[in-house]
């Protein structure tokens, strides 16, 4: 049995699988911001779904930036009490299995590129949209090769020193800084048709960048239809100058669980 965890800024989600493409009941829990209580949130509940069933291995999926081995959380915006913190090793001792990590975006893009919305496209791009902007490149079912990792949340739009990250401009906690509340409680749509078209241009350098045959569009952002879909495609068509065609984008179809299916494939990717 192994188990998958899909650590973001907000929420841990951890399950057991015993089968190569689906996984049990996934217990969802807020993320702690201290890394201390984060390894004894994850045991608890990796003891609980595992239940007492021996663990041969478990797959975690973490947000931010992680070192070349990825063994240790170099930077994540949203968990800065774990910046710095060797978290394969404290989480394999923790349930006394080895803990091979990934970024949580890729671990989603895996799971879409092979089991959802980028199911036969070659070239996959993902990204998601939640308490921060993540993403990464799948390339023949295959994580594309990285020194770190992929972080496309933080380009800059803009030429000046101060020019903001597409993160501050699209993301849960940039929207609740800029308005004062949570993203969720924003209802006016011209407020969302501004993010719509902030988000193409940043998905539009992306694309330029990547040039994948699909874009998968996933989090909360996208899964509750905050940002239209519809809107980013206009505001595409309207930008595009150097493609002779736009790939085809679509919203990810595993839900707020894709990095948890990317985690049952991260031993063959």
């Amino acid at each position: 049995m192994i188990i998958v965890a899909d650590i973001g800024g907000t929420h841990m989600r951890i399950a057991a699988s015993d089968a190569p493409d689906s996984f049990e009941e996934v217990v969802t829990v807020d993320t702690p911001a201290e890394f201390v209580d984060g390894v004894t949130a994850f045991a608890s509940v990796v003891q609980q779904v595992a239940q007492d069933r021996p663990i041969t291995r478990a797959v975690v999926g973490v947000a931010g930036l992680l070192s070349r081995d990825r063994s240790t959380l170099l930077r994540s915006p949203h968990l800065r009490g774990w910046e710095g913190k060797n978290i394969a090793d404290a989480f394999s001792q923790a349930i006394d299995a080895t803990v091979p990590c990934e970024n949580d975006a890729t671990l989603g893009a895996l799971g879409e590129a092979v089991l959802g919305a980028g199911v036969a496209a070659p070239i996959v791009a993902y990204i998601t949209v939640g308490t921060g902007v993540g993403g990464a490149r799948v390339v023949d079912g295959h994580i594309d090769h990285a020194a770190f990792g992929f972080e496309v949340g933080h380009q800059r739009l803009g030429s000046d020193a101060n020019a903001p990250e597409w993160e501050t401009l699209v993301s849960g906690s940039g929207l609740a800084q800029k308005y004062g509340k949570p993203a969720k409680e924003l209802a006016d749509p011209m407020i969302w048709d501004e993010v719509a078209d902030r988000f193409a241009y940043g998905l539009y350098n992306t694309i330029l960048h990547w040039s994948p045959d699909r874009v998968v569009l996933g989090g909360t952002a996208f899964l509750s239809h905050d940002i239209s879909l519809e809107r980013v495609q206009s505001t595409l068509r309207e930008i595009s100058s150097a493609l002779p065609e736009l790939p085809d984008l679509a919203l990810a179809t595993l839900g707020n669980h894709s990095g948890l299916y990317g985690a049952l494939h991260l031993n063959v990717s």
